[in-house]
């Protein structure tokens, strides 16, 4: 008989994605709103493009720091305060009155995120170990769910009462958090403090970089098609709308493909699940770009069906790698390759000037072959220990 996952495991894990998406969710006002605030703040797409780096380098680049020291302190009740500056942050996108004020919200939005994450993957990959790529697959689609749903929301918003009616986003953010936070203190797991033992960069596994790298490959073709989806469209002469339905398709596609991997991955083990993720991602990427307008959207759907479906199951196999810094390497996987993976738009953006968007995204459609022949010099140690495990009657 398999093994279940105790019932005040699945509650956390099921207010851990309720969290995800009420942080991501919020986390995602900011490009969708980006040619209002151009208009209101008279920026250029040199500032623009700096609010949004700033956004992501903090929420990327720190998250390894944040979850290190969470491993050490276990203070897991930052997974709520997280999502409050998130929440209140870009709440009040809308009220900047110039550049400065908008820099310094992103900054704080990003800080939230990266409280969040790190934080959130402690307590979903803690306890039992088994079925720990379902568990975090499930957390993982309520992020990627916020992220799709948000954009055509906030747009709808702005567009009937204005980008100065943003603030009111706090009262439903803050009642859902104040929901979030009174059902989850119930369910946190007693804090265990780590015992002194510190991870050096020769202590970091080969089988870890080589993780990360297939990681930062794949990221770097999600994010990609991602930002220039929409750009693609309306250039083949859809309406803006439509470049946002494709974003949402891509997606909430990514989201159900991710939750099926995490589970695959329980059964059949990380790499191979990855390598056939990254590997047919491949494919439909190609069909979108070339293959007839018909097909658009159900290229976009597989293509975010594939590439996200990975995402999961790296981070579950870099926690597996090293089990006493969950947070660290769940910082370092979600949040690190991230932030690397997105310094590719600023080649893409420069070459597409140069020779035309769409042999650059050829070029971007082929990244996740890259990944896939990285992960093929990975050892999953989950198979081993299934392999070790004696089965149970």
């Amino acid at each position: 008989m398999k093994s279940k996952l105790p019932s005040p495991a699945w509650t956390r894990i099921t207010l851990l994605f309720f969290g995800h998406l009420l942080n991501d969710g919020y986390g995602s006002f900011f490009a969708p709103l980006l040619p209002l605030l151009i208009n209101r703040l008279d920026l250029s797409l040199a500032m623009a493009g700096l609010a949004g780096t700033l956004h992501i380098a903090l929420s990327a680049f720190t998250q390894p720091a944040l979850g290190y020291l969470l491993d050490r302190t276990q203070r897991l009740s930052l997974v709520v305060i997280g999502p409050f500056l998130t929440i209140c942050a870009m709440s009040m996108i809308g009220r900047a009155v110039n550049f400065t004020q908008l820099l310094v919200l992103m900054a704080v939005a990003g800080l939230g995120t990266a409280l969040f994450h790190p934080a959130a993957a402690i307590l979903v990959s803690g306890g039992n170990a088994a079925n720990r790529g379902l568990r975090m697959a499930f957390f993982s689609a309520g992020g990627t769910i916020g992220g799709a749903i948000t954009p055509l929301f906030i747009v709808v918003l702005a567009a009937t009462y204005g980008l100065t009616s943003s603030p009111w986003l706090l009262i439903p953010g803050l009642l859902s958090l104040a929901v979030f936070t009174l059902f989850l203190r119930r369910h946190l797991p007693k804090p265990v403090r780590q015992t002194s033992t510190t991870t050096s960069l020769r202590a970091i596994p080969r089988q870890l970089i080589i993780l990360w790298l297939a990681i930062v490959f794949r990221s770097m073709a999600t994010v990609s098609f991602l930002n220039f989806l929409a750009v693609i469209i309306t250039g083949r002469g859809g309406s803006p709308f439509a470049g946002g339905v494709s974003i949402t398709v891509y997606l909430f596609a990514g989201a159900m493909g991710g939750f099926l991997a995490g589970n695959l991955s329980d059964r059949f083990g990380r790499k191979v699940v990855f390598f056939a993720c990254a590997v047919l991602s491949t494919p439909f990427f190609l069909l979108f770009l070339y293959g007839p307008p018909s097909l658009g959207l159900v290229s976009v759907a597989m293509a975010g069906l594939f590439i996200f479906s990975s995402t999961p199951v790296g981070v579950v196999a870099a926690q597996e790698l090293l089990p006493r810094n969950t947070g660290l390497v769940s910082g370092f996987v979600m949040g690190f390759a991230w932030g690397v993976s997105g310094l590719i738009l600023v080649l893409i953006g420069r070459y597409a000037d140069l020779y035309g968007l769409l042999p650059v995204m050829t070029g971007a459609a082929f990244l996740p072959l890259v990944a896939g022949a990285l992960i093929l010099f990975y050892r999953d140690p989950h198979m081993k220990a299934s392999a070790a495990q004696p089965e149970k009657l």
